[in-house]
């Protein structure tokens, strides 16, 4: 029973954040049995637990007696992943499941240390973004039918060999599908299924495989647990009789379907995280840093001014240093790499008496906005507010951004930017430590929860009359004049790279940015590591560490559990036309470049189908993608300027080459990601209009968005 991309993307589901602490299989059996009540106090910030408030029959992992393994999944532990054999019934939950993960069945580095899954059990889901993990030994792509990133339609067919099918709405949901390319050995490769666009937050996935094919040409032999189920038979033990009935259930949803036993390799189900779980904490670190402030301005000191003369800096007149505080919800004083977040009795973030991080800023006056804001006499244009989201690994006060500089001269833009802690300058370091040690991995997305709420701060600073604005280094007349900074004009965010990574949530979770420009934009690290060159270096360190390439893919997608509270992925669902309580709706213009060697492209795309962005038509020139890896975007209307909640727009320079296929980094050719489109001026005045008045203009006409940059390696 096939479906259209747009019918299931307006599917949605709204649940709430808990906690819960690791114990031994034989307590969580015990606490179901004892009406399943909440461990740890999990309900989340301002969503009551719903739940599905009928109890659920135990089966999986946590059942008496059961492997630490999946027994359906044939060579590795964990196969398939994600998978509700590593979950349990908790009826207080919103989603009605808690992630159950024993240590044992983790991926362990060569020190045969198992990555520790606590901070993985607080989990009502799995991401919203998963990878879908699957063996199947000498897989052949093309003779299988199985579709890749330009043929996404086929993957709605009914006959397709893949169905991703949401249990709750019976409808199936498209995606598209390849080999580990970083796997040399075909009998160990394995099958990567991405969703094109994120799984609807709060519902149970099925995923059947049927009719596969070998590169023998002899059909794929289902792995024997499953097997002998679809077979009509039982796996051995109490715990195999309680996978057996679950897994016969989820044979007979998709025989609703029309989908039969004969011929399956593989089916399972998985819960897709619910919304309130996965925001819940940012949601209630925002709400209560807020309710402390009140009205008032943040606390800051400005501790450097800087002029420069037009031959030092043609575009900025001045840069303006300082810091400012914001309440620490991190468990250390001072939050410093290493701290997490700290969780109060109640399952919220909650501040320790006292801890207040001292948040760096820096600004830039463009020589627009006046040309010597230390001198007398000039001519002042004050300069609409933009809070700026830098890329990876840089700081604040780095000022060499390509294109970005001449964009705020150009339209007199007063811009401020914030570190995106956990990921910038000051942290790489500690980051490649954290590539052999996977267990230590919950530092960033805290950090970056964090750092979303400095920017939110940092939002009020920079928006209101009684902040920057009123602040000497920001007046003309060395300080004693007007102000430089236009605070009735609506403050706006934009940002590249990271800087939209992180940009999506400061976007979806802020109440007074409502227009926002993501350049470059990317979500969903565990599908961007293995293609970004940015993070060819730590691959080094990985593979000494965990040198199994299946154990690396099952690793990123554990690791984006966590991963999601910090960057888009995460808050997509809520990013345009379905906010999270309190938070207005929002408005978000993607620009993205061909061929990004830092940035995968097909994020990009399943970003944009996952907020229902419009496209702008032709997408690319004749010969420059195989299929249509843009299925299910409508176009942008090329007559008119577009109001709607979402855009995308593709900007390609010949020079580029195309990307490859498969989960490697492009390295051929120039880098488009510094460039391209911040430093086209038609770009530029295309999103510069848009956070004005929310309309997306057609620069390009009746044609692709083409550049002409002549850029080099």
């Amino acid at each position: 029973m096939g479906t259209t991309l747009r019918a299931h993307l307006g599917a949605r589901s709204w649940r709430t954040p808990r906690r819960w602490t690791a114990v031994t299989a034989a307590v969580v059996v015990a606490t179901l049995l004892a009406a399943c009540q909440p461990i740890d106090g999990l309900v989340g910030h301002g969503f009551p637990g719903r739940g599905t408030g009928r109890p659920q029959p135990a089966w999986g992992v946590s059942v008496p007696g059961a492997s630490a393994c999946n027994p359906l999944g044939g060579q590795q532990c964990m196969l398939p992943f994600p998978s509700d054999y590593y979950t349990v019934p908790d009826p207080s939950m919103p989603s009605g499941r808690r992630v159950d993960i024993p240590t044992a069945a983790t991926p362990a580095n060569v020190a045969g240390v198992h990555v520790d899954p606590t901070t993985l059990m607080r989990n009502d889901g799995f991401s919203p973004g998963s990878d879908i993990l699957v063996s199947v030994p000498n897989l052949d792509l093309s003779a299988s039918g199985i579709p890749g990133s330009g043929d996404i339609a086929a993957s709605l067919a009914p006959g397709a060999s893949i169905v991703l099918l949401d249990a709750r709405t019976m409808q199936r949901l498209p995606y598209w599908a390849e080999l580990d390319a970083r796997n040399p050995n075909p009998a160990t490769r394995l099958l990567i299924v991405h969703p094109a666009a994120n799984l609807p937050e709060g519902d149970r996935i099925i995923v059947a495989l049927r009719h596969l094919t070998t590169t023998s040409g002899a059909p794929a032999r289902a792995p024997s647990g499953f097997a002998a189920i679809a077979a009509g038979g039982s796996l051995p033990g109490a715990s195999g009789r309680a996978v057996t009935r679950h897994i016969d259930g989820v044979l007979a949803t998709l025989a609703r379907d029309g989908i039969r036993r004969n011929g399956l390799y593989l089916a399972w189900d998985f819960t897709v995280i619910s919304r309130q779980n996965l925001t819940g904490w940012m949601v209630s670190m925002r709400d209560q840093a807020f309710a402390q402030l009140g009205n008032a301005m943040p606390a800051y000191t400005v501790t450097k001014v800087v002029d420069f003369t037009a031959a030092q800096n043609p575009q900025v007149s001045r840069q303006v240093i300082g810091t400012f505080d914001v309440p620490s919800f991190l468990d250390q004083p001072g939050s410093p790499m290493g701290s997490t977040m700290n969780v109060g009795p109640n399952g919220e973030p909650q501040q320790l008496p006292g801890n207040v991080e001292h948040a760096v800023f820096a600004c830039l006056i463009p020589r627009s906005a006046d040309p010597n804001p230390a001198a007398s006499g000039q001519p002042v244009k004050p300069g609409r507010p933009v809070l700026y989201g830098k890329g990876l690994f840089s700081v604040a006060t780095d000022m060499d951004i390509l294109g970005v500089r001449e964009s705020l001269d150009t339209y007199d833009l007063v811009q401020c930017s914030t570190n995106s802690l956990g990921l910038d300058g000051n942290d790489v370091a500690y980051d490649a430590g954290l590539v052999q040690h996977l267990s230590n991995f919950a530092t960033v997305p805290d950090h970056l929860q964090q750092a979303v709420l400095d920017n939110l701060f940092l939002e009020r600073l920079l928006g209101s009359a009684r902040g920057f604005a009123a602040n000497p280094a920001f007046r003309a007349d060395g300080g004693m004049g007007p102000s430089l900074v236009d605070t009735s004009l609506p403050l706006t965010y934009y940002g590249n790279s990271e800087g939209s990574l992180i940009g999506g949530v400061i976007t979806a979770v802020s109440t007074q940015v409502h227009r926002a420009v993501l350049g470059v934009p990317s979500m969903n690290y565990s599908i961007l590591l293995d293609r970004s060159v940015d993070f060819t270096p730590f691959f080094d360190l990985l593979d000494s560490s965990y040198p199994s390439p299946s154990e690396q893919l099952l690793g990123f997608d554990l690791l984006q559990m966590l991963w999601d509270r910090g960057e888009t992925d995460g808050y997509v669902e809520q990013l345009t036309n379905h906010p999270l309580p309190g938070t207005p709706p929002h408005q978000v213009l993607l620009q993205m470049a061909f061929g990004d060697h830092q940035v995968a492209n097909v994020t990009t795309e399943i970003e944009a189908r996952t907020i229902h962005a419009r496209v702008h038509t032709p997408v690319l020139r004749p010969g420059r993608a195989t299929g249509n890896p843009f299925f299910g975007l409508r176009p942008l209307p090329n007559d008119r300027p577009y109001r709607g909640p979402a855009a995308l727009v593709l900007w390609d320079d010949p020079s580029v080459a195309v990307p490859p296929a498969g989960n490697v980094p492009p390295t051929v050719g120039p880098d488009p990601h510094d460039s391209v489109p911040r430093a086209v001026p038609a770009a530029q005045a295309q999103f510069v209009h848009f956070l004005e008045t929310g309309e997306v203009v057609n620069v390009c006409g009746d044609a692709p968005c083409v550049t002409n940059l002549s850029l080099s390696e």
